[in-house]
């Protein structure tokens, strides 16, 4: 096959749109039932997300009062565009780019690309004129500005033990010197602290506080606007998810059989589904007088692993 077909394959269908979005759903799903389960509710139907999100696509497309229309368009495209990007530029096992253009993939444009999603619903909610929904983007920026940092620097450590920042043989990459587990698993560390604001969810049910927390940057979409930020947020999951078992998971399991390695890749992807589902269930929704970040918690412990993570990287390539 030439590289046109090549690359509608990859884009359509794997790792794009009808795998991503299959594997969007049952991340989602995962993600909802263990939060329902934390907050003492039986896990939703299977198909629920489903009806739900084909309903939205059958009511009218409002567009909010005062707002641009442009800006409403900028930031629904980004939020569905970026993770869908991010997955098709991942080298994933049997990735067709991989052999027609060479994709080896790159630290940094998927780092870029996951941000594409919390920025997209900051666009929203900024360029909404409510006071709820920029309140909420508010809160999203501070959150998004703690993270980012535990993110790059856990990253780059990475990148330091591997020595390159491409993303191709994740396996073989990572070398067996002292400490670069270590460095490995504080690294991961940091990324996982990052992914509740890299992955958020939009509030879609109410819960116990005032109409300013729990009100989101989506509050004033309706119709199709807001089931594909719903799709994009659960495209954000499956790419963060993937991402983290290509960089993290996959050298720890490189000396097992492939099959069960690739066994374990999958269920680390659906336990980090059901982990954040499970966090975001037992935190809940913040009380007015709390609903500040803890900055100085971010600069503290996510910061001092991303930053040892770093140290025992450089001390691991030394040998």
């Amino acid at each position: 096959m030439n590289g046109v077909v090549e690359f509608a394959l990859a884009a359509l269908v794997y790792p794009g749109a009808v795998v991503a979005l299959v594997a969007a759903w049952a991340l989602a799903w995962a993600r909802e039932a263990a939060h329902d389960l934390a907050r003492g509710r039986p896990a939703p139907g299977l198909f629920g997300q489903l009806a739900a999100v084909r309903g939205m696509f059958a009511r009218d497309t409002l567009t909010p009062a005062g707002m641009n229309p442009f800006a409403l368009s900028l930031g629904v495209t980004l939020v569905v565009a970026a993770p869908l990007a991010a997955l098709v530029a991942l080298p994933l096992p049997g990735n067709p780019l991989t052999q027609t253009v060479g994709l080896r993939g790159d630290l940094i444009a998927e780092a870029g690309l996951l941000l594409g999603v919390p920025l997209g619903r900051l666009l929203l909610g900024w360029a909404t004129p409510s006071p709820y929904t920029r309140l909420a983007a508010d809160r999203t920026a501070r959150l998004l500005a703690g993270a980012v940092a535990p993110l790059i620097l856990g990253l780059t450590a990475m990148a330091q033990i591997r020595g390159t920042l491409t993303l191709w043989d994740a396996k073989a990459s990572v070398g067996q010197a002292p400490f670069s587990t270590l460095a490995l698993v504080l690294a991961g560390i940091a990324f996982l602290v990052a992914l509740p604001a890299l992955a958020a969810g939009s509030p879609l049910r109410l819960g116990v506080g005032s109409s300013e927390t729990l009100a989101g940057e989506a509050t004033e979409l309706s119709g199709s606007d807001l089931a594909l930020l719903l799709i994009g947020e659960a495209l954000q999951l499956v790419a963060c998810a993937a991402l983290f078992a290509l960089v993290f998971v996959a050298p720890l399991v490189a000396t097992m059989q492939p099959v069960i390695g690739g066994i374990i890749e999958v269920l680390v992807v659906i336990v980090l589904a059901a982990g954040l589902g499970f966090y975001e269930g037992r935190r809940g929704r913040p009380a007015v007088q709390e609903d500040r970040p803890p900055l100085s918690w971010w600069a503290g412990l996510p910061m001092l692993a991303a930053l040892v993570a770093l140290v025992l990287a450089a001390w691991a390539t030394r040998g």
